[in-house]
């Protein structure tokens, strides 16, 4: 095995799409002898699954919660997926000081105010050109000012250039996910990505507690990469 992974920190609960609750999510992750995880749900401007208002204050006390009654078996972090929604855009909080970990990807489901967000609909629907480098750059320019942890999926329903997203990673500190639920990066990409020196980070993307931890897919991809992952971090 490529590395050592005792964390995953990319998971949804019914709060969002995922299929179980925070805790067992948690359960799940206890009983495999994980040390860390992240409740990601979707942030509030996923039209279909974004956690908002009141539900996203209940979401930060539970987890806040489970953190504390299981702090002596895992360590349970608080954060969102969130969106791209434009040029530098995304539904990130602004104050993300309750926020252990940020995510941030393009998904079908934004909000589609944006001329921008816009065409990548009609590219990710098959009905309109991609444009990879102006959605590497979008991702990197939203990711800087939001301060973002890990850009999620990349490539997954619109094109991404790999390699300027991976310059731009670098610079930030930000790690590039490879998911193990859509392994969205070819061999030659992830090759690319840690060639130019970009962190590199397998998640499950777990939607219900049989997925919790299931980072084999991720590192499997970049073992036959020649890609050898650095271990546990963001």
């Amino acid at each position: 095995m490529s590395g050592s992974y005792l964390s995953d920190l990319h998971m949804h609960t019914f709060y969002s799409d995922g299929k179980a609750s925070p805790e067992e999510m948690v359960l799940a992750a206890v009983r495999l002898g994980l040390k860390r995880i992240a409740i990601t749900d979707h942030a509030g401007g996923h039209i279909f699954y974004g956690v908002r208002a009141g539900k996203l204050v209940e979401l930060r006390k539970e987890v806040t919660r489970l953190a504390s009654v299981y702090a002596n078996d895992i360590e349970v972090l608080f954060g969102l997926e969130c969106n791209l929604l434009g040029y530098g855009k995304t539904d990130a909080p602004e104050d993300r000081s309750m926020y252990d970990v940020l995510l941030l990807a393009y998904h079908k489901g934004g909000l589609q105010k944006d001329a921008f967000i816009m065409r990548r609909t009609l590219e990710a629907l098959g009905l309109g050109k991609s444009e990879p480098e102006l959605t590497a750059n979008a991702l990197l320019e939203a990711a800087d000012k939001y301060k973002i942890d890990i850009l999620a999926h990349p490539g997954e329903y619109v094109k991404c250039d790999i390699a300027t997203l991976a310059r731009g990673a670098k610079q930030l500190g930000a790690a590039i996910e490879i998911n193990a639920r859509h392994v969205t990066l070819s061999a030659d990409e992830i090759r690319m990505a840690h060639d130019i020196g970009a962190k590199l980070r397998p998640n499950s993307d777990a939607h219900s507690p049989a997925r919790v931890g299931n980072l084999m897919p991720a590192i499997a991809a970049a073992e036959a990469a020649g890609v050898e992952l650095e271990g546990d971090g963001l």
